[in-house]
């Protein structure tokens, strides 16, 4: 009966590690811990086709060391890319082979138990095909995924690209600005998913400007009290075009806020210190550099120097006094001046 339920909870850990998890390696990682425990395995190998490209990536378990490797076929040897080219389940007494099949070949999974341990029965060897056709399942569901984040990457491209003509002033230098999120991201320990979000959010935070009046965009006289209050709602707006996509729902907070204040006197709710999301905080600090540094039709170019010394005076106002320390130590870098200086010369 032990065993029965050893089987039933390796399947549902495949289930929700497939419900749970957002890309493919960490799932394989899970997947290839299930396996180990699940048939007291010595020595664990998983290769896994990256979606839509030529590279693979292998993890393989053995005692407490776990190798991840990626690359092209080079990482594989003759015998895993004879498994992959077979197509077909390969078992013995104490070593089991079976590749990820779902409409073409998406990986393969060898796993070896030691000499020392019994063989493996036939329950266990059926048990471990049934297994294989869930995570083959699995692995196209990332796949779908990686699809559909391919194509909702060229959507926000497209209409970041769209964003820029029709509002050129609140266009961020998206190469520039991406590497200072970059390097703020790695100092802060900021994991990918957040990285990724700011990038949107950089990209797209002024898209709801799309939906004002042209002729108050173009405005270059100070705005009236009236037109001001209408572009206070374009976060608003900004959310409203992007609140059923999936890919960009962490970046909808982060875009909604980019124009609080650290002191609270921000739009569009007020929110002051912690209560405004991290990176909102980031954000503003992204978008006052570009409009300082590359200026805007209406507006020239300053100095790092004068842009160092407003931040300095914004502390605890406009910005985060800590994100503002972060964001001046990485902006005092030769690699990053230099960056941000030939991004200027070309324009």
């Amino acid at each position: 009966m032990k065993q029965y339920t050893n089987v039933f909870a390796s399947f549902h850990t495949i289930y929700r590690l497939i419900t749970t998890l957002s890309d493919a390696v960490s799932f394989s990682t899970g997947v290839c811990r299930v396996f180990r425990n699940a048939f007291k395995a010595e020595k664990i190998v998983m290769i896994v086709k990256t979606f839509g490209t030529n590279t693979f990536f292998k993890i393989r378990l053995e005692g407490k060391n776990q190798v991840v490797k990626k690359g092209g076929l080079s990482i594989l040897t003759h015998i895993e890319k004879e498994i992959l080219r077979q197509e077909k389940e390969i078992i013995f007494n104490n070593r089991l082979i079976c590749p990820f099949i779902f409409s073409n070949t998406l990986g393969a999974i060898y796993i070896k138990r030691s000499v020392q341990e019994n063989s493996f029965t036939e329950i266990e060897k059926k048990w471990f095909l049934a297994l294989c056709e869930e995570v083959s399942v699995g692995l196209k569901i990332f796949d779908l995924l990686q699809e559909q984040q391919k194509i909702m990457l060229n959507y926000v491209k497209s209409l970041s690209t769209f964003l820029t003509q029709y509002v050129p002033t609140s266009h961020l230098h998206a190469k520039a600005i991406s590497r200072l999120i970059k390097a703020m991201g790695k100092t802060m320990k900021l994991s990918e998913a957040e990285i990724s979000s700011l990038n949107y959010a950089a990209l797209l935070h002024d898209a709801g400007k799309m939906k004002l009046p042209s002729q108050l965009l173009e405005k270059v006289k100070p705005l009236t009290e009236a037109e001001y209050k209408l572009i206070e709602k374009h976060p608003q707006k900004g959310v409203e075009l992007f609140r059923n996509m999936e890919i960009l729902r962490p970046a909808i907070p982060i875009i909604l806020h980019h124009h609080e204040r650290y002191d609270g006197q921000g739009y569009p709710s007020k929110l002051k210190r912690d209560k405004i999301p991290l990176g909102s905080r980031l954000l503003s600090i992204l978008d006052t550099f570009d409009a300082m540094y590359f200026g805007r039709p209406y507006k020239g170019r300053h100095t790092l120097i004068k842009i160092e010394d407003e931040f300095r005076k914004q502390k605890n106002k406009q910005f985060d006094p800590k994100l503002v320390d972060i964001f001046l130590s990485i902006l005092k870098r030769k690699s990053m001046r230099k960056h941000l200086r030939n991004f200027r010369d070309t324009k």
